[in-house]
Parts: C-alpha cells; structure tokens; sequence
C-alpha cells in the first residue's frame, strides 16, 4: 500500500442546515439484532459550499419486535420517495442520483456523526437565495 497514491479519509461532520444532496449508493442489510431489516443510504451533498460532502443514513424497513420503528422507518423511506418522485419502489437504486433536500443536524449522542431529519424536495430556487 502506498499512502501516496490514496487521498486520505476527510470524514468531516456537516453543520446542521439543510443541503442539495443525492443517494449515490444504497445497501440493504439484516438488523445485527436478527429482527429485521433496513437499508444503509449514503448521500452526497451536490451544491453549496459543501459541496462533495457525504452523509449516511440507516433506514428501518421491517421490524420484527417494535412496529414503531418500522412505522418511523417506513415514513423516512416514503418521504424519500416523495421528495424524488419514485412512487413504487421496487429497488433502492431507483433512488439514486435524483436531487432532493436534506436537513441534517449532528448527532446528539455522537458529535462526530451527522443525523438526517427531513428529506423534501428540491425547490425551484436554492434554500441559500442564489
């Protein structure tokens, strides 16, 4: 491995606001617990200053013991979909690469990690005014 030839990892925590982002990958995963599943998102911020930043996102699809996580995660994934304007989703890479709003805040529990609070869709004019 040569270090020198590799940019190293910049992970940098977001301020809290609200970002032009994309999904540019998705995963699903079995919850490490065994009772259900979910997806890991991980957006990218595509305008601004901040431009080329990444924020993840883990997303509850189905739970098994809590129907109010699965309810929490079902409504996230929805207004997703929303803000995209993908109705029926039959893979998460439909949602990719399809510009939508984000608003992220810093984790509470965990300041060096950034939390997504709202996804909307993009307006007609930047947040910024520009």
């Amino acid at each position: 491995f040569n270090a020198a030839e590799v940019q190293p990892d910049t992970h940098e925590v977001l301020e809290a606001g609200v970002y032009e982002a994309v999904i540019v990958s998705s995963e699903s995963q079995a919850m490490k617990s065994g009772n259900g599943m979910g997806f890991n998102f991980k957006f990218e911020v595509v305008s601004g200053p901040k431009k080329g930043k990444t924020v993840f996102a883990w997303i509850t699809f189905e739970h098994r013991t809590s129907p109010d996580a699965q309810r929490i995660g079902q409504g996230q994934l929805s207004a997703i979909c929303h803000a995209v304007g993908v109705m029926q989703l039959n893979d998460t890479a439909q949602l990719h690469n399809l510009p939508l709003m984000i608003t992220v805040a810093v984790d509470k529990k965990d300041p060096s990690r950034n939390v997504i609070t709202k996804y909307a869709a993009k307006p007609t004019t930047k947040p910024w005014g520009r």
